[in-house]
């Protein structure tokens, strides 16, 4: 039994992706960098920074304490063997408590995604898990 259920276990792929938010107060930003594996990425991103600049900006949403989205720039994207660590950043005047993300990366693609967001600011550690059909979450 247990040889079964290992057997299913090491069968199906985890599909998940990590974004770590860091709270930059030197220019009052946040800056957002996701871990994604390459073959998942740029089987809906593509390759170009362009487009994983696109693809990002479309799936990975922030809004201030006063509700109104935050524009993400591209900050660009590093390779290391078969991960992507893609990086977007905004402003956020008022620092991060308060503000309400959303990580849809790769919602598309499989039905059991999983995204984590490890969040750091303000000598505090915050996680946010985010599921297909998930609403945005608030930051403490």
């Amino acid at each position: 039994m247990v040889a079964i259920v290992l057997a299913l276990l090491f069968a199906h792929p985890l599909h998940t992706t990590l974004t770590q938010l860091a709270w930059r107060p030197a220019d009052r930003t946040v800056e957002l960098t996701v871990r994604s594996f390459v073959d998942d990425f740029e089987a809906v991103g593509g390759a170009t920074d362009s487009a994983m600049a696109g693809y990002l900006r479309s799936v990975v949403t922030v809004w201030d304490q006063s509700g109104r989205a935050i524009p993400l720039t591209w900050c660009g994207v590093r390779r290391t063997d078969d991960l992507l660590w893609l990086c977007v950043r905004g402003p956020a005047p008022r620092g991060p408590a308060g503000l309400r993300v959303q990580v849809r990366v790769l919602f598309e693609r499989h039905h059991d995604q999983v995204n984590i967001l490890q969040a750091a600011y303000d000598r505090r550690r915050e996680s946010l898990l985010f599921t297909p059909g998930d609403a945005p979450r608030r930051l403490p």
